[in-house]
């Protein structure tokens, strides 16, 4: 999604929420360290700052707000419970999307040991036959965010702004366990997004960092295809496919149309671009040839 210049002057802006837990406490007791790394990210923004100011709070917590030439950014602290909640308003034409890796970065400053399984038995250090358990498991900061566009802009003719369609929906999402944008891509034609997710009510993003570590015997680094996060397209902000429950879909597409033909050789797949199709029909033995 991209936007003129002239919007810059317009009512409307972008927000962005940001919730980060598993932090560092020393971090996020320390109002210098909290507010260098609010300069950096208005810097790496390319926004501006006009001004700022940094609360320690009693007996611990920090406040800070920063004043932009393009609106605000401001953020709250709870040491001891290892959260820092900050939001980011503005209303220029620079896209906040992209700031969130950033945020993720300066902010999500980990705890000793995060990402590793740390015996909460001194004994257990020196084993070697040390078993990991869940319980030892020293989580990484763990963060979740919401994008939404703010105010009024004026409709456009024939088409529509991508973040004002599907994506928009899916950016905006603060219940999200994981959210994270693969891609974004502009071609002379489209516009091009691909997002992962990972949903409460479809799984956890504990189950999908237990996929990924082979190396520990679990169910879920057995089966790590199970626990993959829902991979989404999204074509000029329009919901294209997903990868939960892209095999029910694509086999009700084809295969009907498959075994009514009492032969079928040659296929012609018109658009399949994602290759859904494709995989479906090449699973009928009798296909010899097929165009896209």
């Amino acid at each position: 999604d991209s936007y003129d210049n002239d919007e810059e002057h317009l009512p409307a802006g972008q927000h962005l929420l940001v919730d980060i837990k598993n932090v560092n406490s020393a971090f996020l007791n320390s109002a210098e360290r909290l507010a260098e790394a609010m300069v950096e990210v208005v810097s790496l923004s390319e926004l501006t700052l006009l001004s700022y100011h940094c609360h320690a709070l009693i007996p611990q917590g920090v406040s800070c707000v920063g004043v932009l030439l393009e609106s605000h950014i401001s953020f709250h602290t709870w040491p001891d419970d290892g959260v820092i909640t900050l939001d980011l308003f503005t209303c220029g034409s620079g896209l906040l999307v992209p700031v969130v890796p950033v945020i993720e970065r300066l902010f999500g400053v980990p705890q000793d040991g995060a990402g590793q399984y740390v015996p909460s038995d001194a004994d257990d250090t020196t084993s070697k036959t040390y078993t990991p358990r869940e319980e030892d498991y020293v989580e990484p900061p763990r963060m979740v965010w919401s994008h939404v566009l703010r105010g009024f802009r004026p409709e456009i003719k024939n088409g529509w702004r991508p973040l004002e369609a599907d994506i928009g929906d899916a950016l905006g999402m603060l219940e999200l366990d994981y959210k994270k944008v693969i891609t974004t891509t502009v071609t002379p034609y489209q516009q091009i997004d691909v997002v992962d997710v990972i949903s409460p009510l479809h799984g956890s993003i504990r189950s999908y960092e237990r996929s990924v570590r082979p190396e520990i015997s679990t169910y879920e680094s057995a089966h790590p295809e199970l626990y993959r996060p829902n991979r989404m397209v999204f074509l000029d902000g329009i919901i294209q496919s997903t990868s939960r429950g892209d095999e029910a879909y694509h086999e009700a597409l084809v295969h009907p149309a498959m075994f009514a033909h009492p032969d079928p050789k040659r296929v012609a797949i018109i658009g399949g671009g994602e290759g859904a199709t494709l995989r479906e029909v090449l699973k009928h033995s009798t296909v010899e040839e097929v165009k896209m």
